[in-house]
This record gives structure tokens, C-alpha cells and sequence, in this order.
């Protein structure tokens, strides 16, 4: 009997691995939608928009057929064709005397005469010469660019280029620049609502203290080495971090107060006074948290003195 096609092949369960999806990252979650992937489709949409504003000059740019249909429409019009035969006449393209009606024009080059339609059809050059030069002197008229060879719409084309790579250039710089403020708005906020949570697990700590040198220390111990963490996450010129790394590393109450000293029990008197002491540093610590607030400028001067100083002291302070 033909076995079925598939047989043997087992169906995913429910705690499978789909396939494409990587072990430990869920397909849809925030980590497999990163940065990373709104950076590509952003490079991706503004190269689109590129390409869109640089052909549209192209697109637009009027042929040669375009332009004849022009000509003969105007110059060929009733308004306009006695001074066509007189622009013709000037520019030693036509014989004098020639005509827009009657026998017509004569050519400079020949004692024929002709109609001025048999003129723009048989001799599309001069009287493409002519036309252009009616259009471009007469004030009612659009004067058309002087053909250069393909030179104007090439000017063109790489005007539009340059404003849509600058345009594309500007958005990108604001959206980096937005992603950046808002990154550190939110460390901002993090460092404050951590910072606050160790004063608040400090004093009571140090309240309990004076009363019983046993006092669990665990709640200070996990609001600093949390509010540690964010300090060495800042970001910024290298002068900035030093002194968040400093902060970080001179946080108090990183052990717990003593209960004794010099193998004799410490008595209430002696805790309050360690308890003061304690607090008195851990008060100190909004304002150098809030310290690494200031303007960008100041840290990147900082980080440029900081930089031309010795070696010597450059180790003492960071």
C-alpha cells in the first residue's frame, strides 16, 4: 500500500519552535521589532522617496515633440503669424517683402515662394529658429529655456536631487535627534523614581537602626545597586559618564551600619550618631544625581579640558 505523503512528519506542539522564530525571542514582541527594524524601513521609505523626486524631473521634462506642437500652435496662430514672418525677415532667415498671406515668404536661400505652413513643415530648423525667437521676445508669451542640449533638465534633475537628499537628511537628523531627547527623558525619569526609592529605603533604615543594630538591610542594598545600574547606563560625552560612574561608586550604606566596634556593643547614643552620618551622605545624593542634568555643552567642555589635562590627573579624576 502507497504510504500517504507526510506520513511520519509530527505537527508542532503547543511549546514547539515555529519555524523562523529564534529560541528565547517571541515573533511579534517588542525585541524582535527593534530599533534595528524601524531604522531599515525609515532608510528604506526615505531612499523610496528619493527616487520618486529625482524621476519626477525626468517625467516632466518637455521632448522635442512637445516643443514643436508648441511652436506651431503659436506662431502658426492668426495673432501671431505676421510676426513670425517679420522675426524671420530680421534674422536674414527670409526675404524681405515675404508675406504671412498673399504669395507668401520668400527664403533667403531660394526665389521660391511658399506658404508659411509649406515654411515651418520644409524648413522645420528656421522656422523653429524664429518661433523661438518670438516667443522669447514677445512679453506675453512663456519664453521657453534655451535648448542646451539636455542641460536644462539635467540642472533640473540634480536641483531636486539635492533638495529631496537634503530634505530626507533634515527628517532623519530630527527623528535621531527626537529618539535621542526621548531616550534620555526617560533615563531622566528612571534615575529620579530610583534615586527617590533609595532615600526612602536609607531613612528607613537608619531608622531602625537606633533602634535595633539588626535591622534588615536587603530593601537599601537592592534601591542601590539599582540605582547604581542607571547611573552607569547615562549617556553622553565621556566626561558625564566619569562622573555618573563616581556617583555610582560613591553611593552610601553599601554594607550595613555596624552593631558593634572594637568588640563592644555600640549603644544608642553611638548608633544615632552613625545613623547621622549615614544620612547626612545619603542627603547628598539628589543633587549629585541631579548634577549630571546639566546642558550637553557643559559636559562636552568639560570632557575637552578633562582631555588636555595630564595623565596625572586625569587618573584622580575619573
Amino acid at each position: 500500500m502507497r504510504q500517504r505523503r507526510g506520513h511520519g512528519r509530527q505537527r508542532p506542539g503547543h511549546g514547539a519552535r515555529s519555524p523562523g522564530t529564534r529560541r528565547g525571542t517571541r515573533a511579534g514582541s517588542p525585541a524582535a521589532r527593534g530599533p534595528r527594524r524601524s531604522a531599515a524601513a525609515l532608510t528604506t521609505a526615505c531612499g523610496a522617496a528619493l527616487l520618486l523626486a529625482a524621476a519626477a524631473p525626468v517625467a516632466a521634462a518637455p521632448g522635442a515633440a512637445d516643443e514643436r506642437d508648441v511652436q506651431l500652435v503659436y506662431c502658426l496662430g492668426p495673432a501671431h503669424r505676421a510676426d513670425l514672418v517679420a522675426a524671420g525677415v530680421r534674422l536674414g532667415l527670409l526675404r524681405p517683402g515675404s508675406g504671412a498671406a498673399g504669395p507668401g515668404v520668400r527664403r533667403a536661400a531660394s526665389d521660391g515662394r511658399l506658404t508659411v505652413e509649406d515654411w515651418a513643415d520644409r524648413h522645420g530648423k528656421e522656422f523653429a529658429r524664429a518661433c523661438s525667437a518670438l516667443m522669447a521676445a514677445d512679453s506675453e508669451a512663456p519664453a521657453p529655456a534655451a535648448d542646451k542640449g539636455g542641460d536644462g533638465w539635467l540642472a533640473t534633475f540634480g536641483t531636486a536631487l539635492l533638495l529631496s537628499a537634503a530634505g530626507a537628511l533634515i527628517t532623519l537628523g530630527g527623528q535621531l535627534s527626537e529618539r535621542i531627547a526621548s531616550e534620555r527623558r526617560e533615563l531622566r525619569r528612571r534615575l529620579v523614581a530610583e534615586e527617590a526609592a533609595f532615600r526612602s529605603a536609607a531613612r528607613a533604615y537608619l531608622t531602625g537602626y537606633e533602634n535595633n543594630p539588626r535591622t534588615d538591610h536587603t530593601a537599601v542594598r537592592e534601591a542601590r545597586e539599582a540605582l547604581a545600574a542607571g547611573l552607569f547606563r547615562v549617556p553622553g560625552p565621556a566626561a558625564r559618564r566619569r562622573a555618573a560612574r563616581q556617583v555610582a561608586e560613591g553611593l552610601p550604606l553599601a554594607r550595613p551600619l555596624p552593631a558593634a566596634r572594637d568588640g563592644a556593643v555600640l549603644g544608642t547614643d553611638a548608633r544615632a550618631e552613625e545613623a547621622r552620618t549615614a544620612g547626612r551622605a545619603v542627603d547628598v545624593v539628589p543633587g549629585s544625581v541631579a548634577e549630571l542634568d546639566r546642558a550637553p555643552g557643559y559636559w562636552a567642555l568639560r570632557t575637552v579640558r578633562e582631555g588636555s589635562a595630564p595623565a596625572a590627573t586625569r587618573e584622580a579624576a575619573g
